[in-house]
Protein backbone atom coordinates (compact mmCIF):
# COMPACT_ATOMS: atom_id res chain seq x y z
CA UNK A 1 0.00 0.00 0.00
CA UNK A 2 2.59 2.09 0.47
CA UNK A 3 4.48 2.14 -2.06
CA UNK A 4 0.95 3.00 -4.48
CA UNK A 5 1.15 6.47 -2.71
CA UNK A 6 4.44 7.72 -4.25
CA UNK A 7 4.70 9.03 -7.82
CA UNK A 8 5.77 6.09 -10.52
CA UNK A 9 9.11 5.93 -11.75
CA UNK A 10 7.49 5.38 -14.89
CA UNK A 11 6.02 8.62 -14.88
CA UNK A 12 8.02 11.19 -16.69
CA UNK A 13 7.43 14.84 -18.12
CA UNK A 14 9.06 16.96 -20.71
CA UNK A 15 7.83 19.97 -22.38
CA UNK A 16 6.11 20.26 -25.37
CA UNK A 17 8.20 21.22 -28.72
CA UNK A 18 4.85 23.30 -29.81
CA UNK A 19 3.08 24.46 -27.01
CA UNK A 20 6.14 24.81 -24.63
CA UNK A 21 3.65 23.28 -21.25
CA UNK A 22 4.47 20.10 -19.43
CA UNK A 23 3.15 17.16 -20.15
CA UNK A 24 3.56 13.23 -19.79
CA UNK A 25 5.86 11.08 -21.60
CA UNK A 26 2.92 8.63 -22.27
CA UNK A 27 0.78 10.91 -24.06
CA UNK A 28 0.40 10.40 -27.99
CA UNK A 29 -0.48 14.00 -28.55
CA UNK A 30 -0.18 17.16 -25.92
CA UNK A 31 -3.51 17.79 -24.73
CA UNK A 32 -3.01 21.66 -24.54
CA UNK A 33 -2.21 22.36 -28.11
CA UNK A 34 -3.45 18.75 -30.24
CA UNK A 35 0.55 18.25 -31.17
CA UNK A 36 1.41 14.89 -32.23
CA UNK A 37 4.40 13.46 -30.11
CA UNK A 38 6.99 11.25 -30.71
CA UNK A 39 7.60 8.62 -27.81
CA UNK A 40 10.95 8.19 -28.12
CA UNK A 41 11.72 12.14 -28.40
CA UNK A 42 9.46 12.33 -25.39
CA UNK A 43 11.61 9.90 -23.63
CA UNK A 44 15.01 11.77 -24.95
CA UNK A 45 13.27 14.89 -23.46
CA UNK A 46 12.34 13.72 -20.46
CA UNK A 47 15.82 12.12 -19.69
CA UNK A 48 17.33 15.68 -20.08
CA UNK A 49 15.09 17.64 -18.44
CA UNK A 50 15.51 15.66 -15.25
CA UNK A 51 18.94 15.93 -15.70
CA UNK A 52 18.66 19.56 -15.56
CA UNK A 53 16.37 19.34 -12.46
CA UNK A 54 19.23 17.17 -10.54
CA UNK A 55 21.93 19.63 -11.50
CA UNK A 56 19.47 22.61 -10.20
CA UNK A 57 18.61 20.36 -6.95
CA UNK A 58 22.17 19.30 -6.37
CA UNK A 59 23.31 22.87 -6.90
CA UNK A 60 21.16 24.07 -4.42
CA UNK A 61 22.22 21.31 -1.98
CA UNK A 62 25.74 23.04 -2.25
CA UNK A 63 24.78 26.39 -1.42
CA UNK A 64 23.02 25.21 2.19
CA UNK A 65 26.18 23.15 2.34
CA UNK A 66 28.25 26.50 1.66
CA UNK A 67 26.00 28.54 3.69
CA UNK A 68 26.27 26.47 6.81
CA UNK A 69 30.53 26.95 6.84
CA UNK A 70 29.66 30.70 8.22
CA UNK A 71 27.10 28.96 10.74
CA UNK A 72 29.34 25.89 12.17
CA UNK A 73 32.12 27.97 11.75
CA UNK A 74 30.16 30.66 14.71
CA UNK A 75 28.62 27.83 16.72
CA UNK A 76 32.55 27.04 17.37
CA UNK A 77 32.26 29.76 19.71
CA UNK A 78 28.49 28.67 21.49
CA UNK A 79 29.64 26.92 25.24
CA UNK A 80 28.77 23.36 24.79
CA UNK A 81 28.32 23.41 20.99
CA UNK A 82 31.66 24.11 20.17
CA UNK A 83 32.71 20.27 19.61
CA UNK A 84 30.13 19.98 17.07
CA UNK A 85 30.81 23.37 15.44
CA UNK A 86 34.56 22.52 14.59
CA UNK A 87 33.70 18.75 13.44
CA UNK A 88 30.78 20.01 10.75
CA UNK A 89 33.15 23.43 10.28
CA UNK A 90 36.33 20.98 8.94
CA UNK A 91 34.01 18.60 7.68
CA UNK A 92 32.37 21.16 5.13
CA UNK A 93 35.53 22.85 4.52
CA UNK A 94 36.10 19.55 2.77
CA UNK A 95 32.67 18.10 1.46
CA UNK A 96 32.09 21.28 -0.48
CA UNK A 97 35.16 21.62 -2.83
CA UNK A 98 34.83 17.68 -3.46
CA UNK A 99 30.80 17.94 -4.20
CA UNK A 100 31.81 20.66 -6.49
CA UNK A 101 33.93 19.20 -8.23
CA UNK A 102 31.53 15.74 -8.19
CA UNK A 103 29.13 18.33 -10.12
CA UNK A 104 31.29 19.64 -12.34
CA UNK A 105 32.06 15.81 -13.28
CA UNK A 106 28.20 15.02 -13.47
CA UNK A 107 26.51 18.11 -14.84
CA UNK A 108 29.30 20.66 -16.57
CA UNK A 109 28.91 18.84 -20.21
CA UNK A 110 25.43 19.73 -19.75
CA UNK A 111 24.70 22.76 -22.46
CA UNK A 112 21.04 24.71 -22.31
CA UNK A 113 19.54 27.39 -22.23
CA UNK A 114 17.73 26.88 -19.14
CA UNK A 115 17.89 30.05 -16.46
CA UNK A 116 17.73 27.64 -13.42
CA UNK A 117 20.54 25.82 -14.70
CA UNK A 118 22.63 28.87 -15.32
CA UNK A 119 21.93 29.80 -12.19
CA UNK A 120 22.87 26.94 -10.48
CA UNK A 121 25.91 26.31 -12.57
CA UNK A 122 26.78 30.24 -11.12
CA UNK A 123 25.93 28.67 -7.67
CA UNK A 124 28.40 25.84 -7.41
CA UNK A 125 31.56 28.26 -8.75
CA UNK A 126 31.29 30.60 -6.07
CA UNK A 127 30.23 27.69 -3.14
CA UNK A 128 33.64 25.94 -4.68
CA UNK A 129 35.84 29.09 -4.63
CA UNK A 130 33.95 30.31 -1.23
CA UNK A 131 34.98 26.73 0.30
CA UNK A 132 38.69 27.06 -0.86
CA UNK A 133 39.16 30.72 -0.03
CA UNK A 134 37.84 29.52 3.70
CA UNK A 135 40.45 26.65 3.70
CA UNK A 136 42.98 28.33 2.51
CA UNK A 137 42.92 30.90 5.41
CA UNK A 138 42.32 28.49 7.80
CA UNK A 139 45.03 26.93 6.88
CA UNK A 140 47.23 29.99 6.62
CA UNK A 141 45.67 30.82 10.53
CA UNK A 142 46.48 27.72 11.50
CA UNK A 143 50.38 27.90 10.31
CA UNK A 144 50.56 30.90 11.69
CA UNK A 145 49.55 30.18 15.04
CA UNK A 146 51.27 26.55 15.34
CA UNK A 147 54.60 28.34 14.04
CA UNK A 148 54.92 30.30 17.14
Amino acid sequence: MAGSLGLSAAVRVFTCPHCKETINTSESQCPFCATCIDHDEAEAAAASMARINQACSDGSYLKIMAGMLLTFFLLRYVPLLGLIGTVGFYFLLIAVPVMAVRWWIKFGSIRTSDSGFRTARFTVIVAGIFAVVVGAVVATVLTVTWGN
